[in-house]
C-alpha cells in the first residue's frame, strides 16, 4: 500500500506535463485506491466489522471516524469507476484532479489503518 501511495506521489511531482504522463497518474491512482480500500476492508474485518463493496467499506471508515469526510472518499470512488473512460478528455482531467486530492487523503487513512491494526 505504502509503496503505491509513493508511486502516486512520484507521478504527482512534479506535475505531469504531458497527456501521457497524466494518464500515468490516473492508471497509479487506480491501482493506489483499489488497494487501499482492500486493506481497509481487512482492517475492518480484523475489528469485527464485515463490509463487501467500496462504498460499504468508504461508509464503515467514516463510521469508526477512520475518514473525515465519506463524500470525498465517495468522489474518489465515482472517479476510480470513471478510469474505463480516460480516453475522453474531459473524464481523464476529472479523474486526474481526482487523484490530487485522493493522495493526501490517502496517506492519512493509512496512517489510521496501520495505528488501528496495532491496537
Amino acid at each position: 500500500m505504502e509503496k503505491a501511495l509513493r508511486s502516486l506521489n512520484k507521478a504527482l511531482n512534479p506535475l505531469p506535463q504531458t497527456d501521457l504522463e497524466r494518464d500515468g497518474v490516473i492508471q497509479r491512482f487506480e491501482y493506489s485506491f483499489e488497494l487501499l480500500w482492500k486493506h481497509a476492508k481487512r482492517v475492518l474485518a480484523q475489528n469485527g466489522i464485515e463490509s463487501h463493496s467500496p462504498r460499504s467499506v468508504i461508509r464503515d471508515m467514516a463510521q469508526q471516524s477512520w475518514i473525515d469526510d465519506a463524500d470525498a472518499w465517495m468522489s474518489f470512488l465515482d472517479a476510480r469507476n470513471l478510469t474505463t473512460h480516460t480516453y475522453n478528455e474531459e473524464i481523464a482531467e476529472k479523474v486526474f484532479l481526482a487523484a490530487q486530492k485522493f493522495l493526501k487523503k490517502a496517506k492519512a487513512v493509512l496512517i489510521k489503518l496501520k495505528d488501528v491494526s496495532r491496537s
